[in-house]
């Protein structure tokens, strides 16, 4: 079973960059940019113009690179972490005991209902996982937690039962959601 990563992040990503550039490139074709002189209204563009690069970059990535995020195969669950560092993640489904589905607040005052969503693995206590931080996988031995962040992910209610179902069946753990 596999999840994949929302289409909608490497447009946004290119969407973001095209307007950077375009605003740009208004400042500068009317003269209200002046790099000459070193000040606020310099900084602020140049960072800009390197933050689209990026996005540039990070969107054509996503939408050029494998679409699956997490893989979850018979022997385990493959991860697939980040946007330019494509080396695979392999937990062995054996590490873990229970999964569940978390809904986390995300106090942002831009947004009314921002929502993190998680898959949250319990490890079993003698673990073989080494801790990880990465952009869409946490696995904290301390605590024998492993989460995986479906935030950029396309993540469905039909989803879940079918996730619930597979896990049950071919792992032997329970899935709350």
């Amino acid at each position: 079973m596999k999840i994949y990563y929302s289409k909608f992040v490497g447009g946004g990503y290119l969407l973001f960059a095209s307007a950077i550039f375009i605003q740009i490139f208004f400042l500068l074709l009317h003269g209200l940019i002046d790099f000459s002189q070193l000040n606020l209204l310099t900084v602020i563009p140049t960072v800009l113009f390197f933050a689209a690069i990026y996005a540039t970059i990070a969107g054509i990535k996503r939408l050029t690179s494998h679409r699956v995020s997490f893989e979850f195969t018979f022997e385990g669950i493959e991860v697939y972490p980040g946007l330019f560092f494509s080396k695979e993640i392999f937990i062995p489904k054996e590490e873990l005991l229970r999964a569940s589905y978390v809904e986390v607040d995300v106090s942002d005052p831009d947004h009314v209902n921002s929502k993190a969503c998680y898959l949250d693995f319990n490890l079993r206590e003698v673990t073989q996982l080494e801790d990880i931080s990465k952009s869409n996988i946490i696995i904290n031995t301390s605590t024998l937690k492993l989460r995986l962040a479906l935030s950029l992910c396309r993540f469905r209610e039909e989803e879940k039962a079918e996730l619930a179902t597979y896990l049950k069946e071919n792992y032997g753990i329970d899935f709350f959601y």
